[in-house]
Parts: C-alpha cells; structure tokens; sequence
C-alpha cells in the first residue's frame, strides 16, 4: 500500500520549521529551509496561521504532463518521481503545479516532495502525517463512521483554545 503526506492539523503549527529543516538534512546534508521539499510560509506575521505548501500527491499530476523531457514519472500513490539527470531546470513544473509545491534548487533542478514521511518524524505538534492511499493515488476508504468534528470555535481561535486549556478567568 503506497503512502503520501497530508496536512492533518494546520492550526497545530507554529513555524518552528523542524520538519523543513528534518527534509533538507535528510534529502540535501544542509539545513537550509531553500533546500526543503515542503514550505512553511507565514501568512503575515506571528499573529497569523501559517501556510502549509506540500505536493498534494496528484493522480494526474499536471507537472508531469508539463514536463517537455519526461525528468518526472508518475510515483505509485500519486504525485511524481524526478529524475534529476534528465531535468534541465525549464520550471515548466513549477508553472504547472496547482499549489506552488515545486521549486528549484541552487544546481537549477526542480525540488519535489518524495512523500518519504521525515517530516512527520519532527514536527513536534502532529501537523504532517503519513496517510495510506491505493496505488492509483485514491484515498483508501477504511471507517465510513461518522468523523468527530474537532476543529476550533472559530478562525481566530487562540492556541490555549486549541488545546483545551483555557485561560482562568480573572476575579474583579
């Protein structure tokens, strides 16, 4: 059964960067965010959610259709496998990806997620998980019973929030 990366928990991060710099040393011996195959943005400052950018493991995966020398074949699971030796840095990938997952990296060849799960390993608040999926790409339906809703009050809900944990209520 193949597997891909899903973002399970976004209002969990907190731009520490841990699982970015977990693929940069697994996958380029240097911890260089740049050389990450996932990208954490903030979304305007500390006050604000983070952005997750990961490959979103598609079953068509249209940088691959955009790719004039075949460097990218379809990966078993969905998304693509690049071939470094054939890619000459056209970005015609970077252009075709729907959610801004590709990047270039310093030798002009294109960074794309492996789906390797290093960076769940690190990410101390279980935002990235490792998800099983039928080799075709489809997610694999497991338990069709009813899924507990468990997101926040709301989008400005505060960490403590979050986590249950509430603040106490001062007394005047």
């Amino acid at each position: 059964m193949a597997k891909r990366l899903k973002v399970a928990n976004p209002a969990r991060c907190i731009g520490c960067y841990s699982c970015m710099m977990a693929c940069a040393r697994t996958w380029y011996d240097t911890i260089s965010l740049k050389n990450s195959r996932i990208n954490i943005q903030t979304r305007g400052g500390i006050e604000t959610a983070y952005a997750m950018i990961v490959c979103h493991a598609c079953v068509d995966p249209p940088c691959m259709r955009a790719c004039p020398l075949g460097a990218l074949t379809k990966r078993k699971g969905g998304g693509v496998t690049l071939n470094k030796e054939i890619c000459d840095g056209c970005g015609n990938c970077i252009e075709a990806c729907i959610v801004g997952a590709i990047h270039l990296d310093a030798e002009k060849k294109a960074v794309i997620c492996k789906h390797c799960g290093v960076c769940t390993k690190f990410c101390p608040h279980d935002v990235l998980e490792m998800i099983e999926v039928e080799d075709s790409g489809e997610l694999k339906v497991t338990d069709t019973s009813p899924v507990e809703d468990t997101s926040p009050e709301g989008p400005t809900a505060s960490h403590k929030e979050l986590y249950g944990k509430k603040e106490p209520e001062v007394k005047k």
